[in-house]
């Protein structure tokens, strides 16, 4: 507002500059900045005395007793993480205590804490480094050995976490093998444990070629695919989600889901009805058509499939038509590059192909 003074409308503890009709000599001194939680308090407290009831607002010296409160108090806001995590290993790796816990048994107490306090820090990139470089890949070997799924599906987050967006712990968690346990491991689990498991694969694969490179390789194309018919929607919606990736980045990955006839699970995917998954799937069908490679194309026209009712079928679902924009957008690309714009295939005879 007009003729509002800007004297009176000072922000409570902000730190103020004399203006030109100030005595510099009357301005306050401003606390020094601080460089540690004790600074902090000391900080706050100096720059807000000014608001305080009126009275005395000298300072005077803090007693023992008071000293020692606040010392407590900004102890107990401090986290060791170093400590939590040498912790943590130690419990998670006591070979003896995990191989005790039976199947369908809930955690002990020790060793779900170890868990929860791991998942707590190793999102920080650091603090995964970290992990490693304390030992902790020890866990994943011992904790995958159990025969309680939880266990099992717990190092599954925890491997998950510290290899996202990790190259550093990406390449240290293939160097281990832990991406050959993954894949040996998936094709047995089921739940839980398997949707912990396939997001872990996709951690350690994801944006990292050497590690995309290494599934394919050890047959994990086929492995994936035979995922996509799982029964868990959590774990339809991991694999359909790496599926998708390796086939828009890598063109081994797409012949080799080619091969594994992709197209005819996600379309029989599809027909059974929409759900949370049908995205992922609509965008699987759509990397494996670009490029309009006949084999596809002869996959996808296969009369028996009846692609295109599918896919109009699905365009009704009336969620389509103001929410789940992406979907329908996958369903009006692949309409359009598999029956609109398309030539002929050309379809070779065994005996020509031969020569």
């Amino acid at each position: 507002m007009m003729g509002t003074n800007p004297e009176n409308n000072q922000i409570a503890g902000a730190l103020t500059f004399p203006n030109r009709s100030q005595d510099v000599r009357s301005v306050p001194v401003q606390p020094r900045q601080p460089r540690s939680l004790q600074g902090l308090l000391r900080f706050a407290m100096e720059a807000t005395k000014a608001e305080d009831a009126p009275g005395n607002s000298e300072f005077s010296p803090m007693d023992d007793e008071r000293r020692k409160f606040l010392e407590e108090a900004l102890k107990s806001l401090t986290v060791n993480v170093a400590e939590v995590l040498q912790s943590s290993i130690k419990v998670l790796t006591e070979t003896e205590k995990i191989r005790s816990i039976q199947l369908g048994e809930p955690l002990p107490n020790d060793v779900d804490l170890a868990f929860n306090n791991l998942l707590e820090f190793i999102d920080d990139i650091d603090v995964a480094n970290d992990f490693y470089k304390m030992g902790g890949f020890a866990v994943f070997p011992i904790c995958y050995g159990s025969e309680n799924e939880e266990v099992r599906a717990r190092a599954s987050s925890v491997l998950a976490e510290t290899c996202q967006n990790n190259p550093y712990c990406q390449s240290r968690a293939l160097e281990c093998g832990l991406l050959n346990v993954l894949i040996h491991l998936v094709q047995s689990e089921r739940g839980n444990a398997l949707a912990k498991c396939l997001y872990a694969i996709s951690c350690v694969c994801r944006e990292f070629e050497p590690a995309a490179r290494e599934l394919l390789s050890q047959g994990g194309a086929a492995v994936l695919a035979t995922l996509l018919r799982a029964q868990e929607p959590a774990a339809r919606t991991r694999v359909a989600f790496l599926v998708r990736h390796l086939a828009h980045h890598y063109a081994e990955a797409k012949e080799q889901f080619i091969q594994n006839n992709v197209v005819r699970i996600v379309i029989e995917q599809l027909r059974s009805g929409r759900d949370d998954t049908s995205e992922h799937f609509l965008g699987i069908l759509l990397a494996l058509v670009e490029g309009l490679e006949p084999i596809v194309l002869e996959q996808a026209r296969d009369p028996s499939l009846n692609l295109k009712k599918v896919l109009e079928d699905h365009l009704k679902h009336p969620e389509l038509e103001y929410s789940y924009i992406e979907e329908k957008e996958y369903c009006q690309e692949i309409l359009r590059q598999v029956f609109d714009n398309c030539s002929p295939i050309e379809v070779l005879s065994d005996e020509i192909a031969d020569r």
